[in-house]
């Protein structure tokens, strides 16, 4: 499967998105128990879709770790986008750093170089980092949340944000339970869970729409069986995902943005 990175040559930042399609085979579709459709609060959405409506230019920026700065996840879901929306001239900019949490988001100043396009959707896509820190505060935590959320909706009262629940991902230091996983080695570190809890109940209250990242991934175990067959769609680590997994969860990102903008937004 090619790279969810590429994207066809010459689309322009001033001209229409012209979209080449790439072979592509659809695989499954885990259905979410946390949010209908995957998203949580596609009302939050509603500023993003009334820009898709509008046409002409969107702008979408991503904030995150290594899932982010990997480009996969972000190259399938933007290219998906100009595919489903022509005419748009859809922009999505990665701001991804290896290991990063959202402690590199509250660090960073200014949040956008000067010149960028006021964005019309802010994607989140931390958690994965904190949830491997087993020394994490859940209470600074949740209030470096609330404030880098407001912080945001200050700077661009205009925009929609999003938050990607942090996916399954696994430690291999022993006391496993997966039943795939004979050596029993594997386990998610239980912060993991207290992070995408958290966010998901901040999201909830503040009216920031939520994607369940994990659910939509196959839930528990996942990370594991994600890892084994022919064309793994997880690396070894039970962290990363390899292309074919990163164009696989942009497309069902994709899916899920684009089923609640045919639903309006509900």
């Amino acid at each position: 499967m090619i790279r969810a990175l590429a994207v066809l040559a010459g689309l322009t930042a001033t001209g229409p998105a012209v979209v080449q399609e790439r072979p592509w085979t659809p695989l499954p579709s885990p259905v979410s128990a946390t949010c209908p459709g995957g998203l949580c609060q596609p009302q939050g959405l509603g500023a993003f879709f009334d820009a898709l409506d509008r046409g002409g230019r969107v702008s979408i920026v991503q904030f995150g770790d290594s899932h982010t700065a990997g480009g996969d996840i972000t190259g399938s879901l933007h290219w998906r986008l100009r595919a489903r929306y022509p005419g748009r001239d859809i922009q999505l900019t990665p701001h991804g750093v290896v290991g990063d949490t959202l402690r590199g988001l509250e660090a960073r100043e200014p949040v956008l170089t000067p010149g960028t396009p006021t964005p019309d959707l802010v994607i989140l896509a931390y958690g994965t980092n904190e949830g491997f820190d087993d020394l994490l505060d859940p209470a600074i935590y949740e209030r470096r949340l609330r404030d880098q959320l407001a912080r945001l909706r200050s700077l661009f009262p205009r925009a929609s944000l999003l938050i990607l629940g942090p996916p399954e991902a696994m430690r291999g230091e022993g006391g496993g339970t997966c039943a795939s996983d004979r050596d029993r080695r594997w386990r998610a570190p239980a912060m993991l869970s207290v992070v995408r809890d958290l966010q998901h109940r901040v999201a909830a209250e503040a009216g920031v729409a939520f994607w369940d990242w994990r659910g939509r991934m196959g839930g528990e175990c996942s990370a594991h069986a994600l890892t084994l067959g022919e064309a793994p769609m997880m690396r070894p680590d039970h962290v990363h995902f390899t292309g074919a997994g990163g164009d696989w969860i942009g497309g069902l990102l994709f899916d899920d943005i684009a089923a609640a903008h045919g639903r309006g937004g509900r």
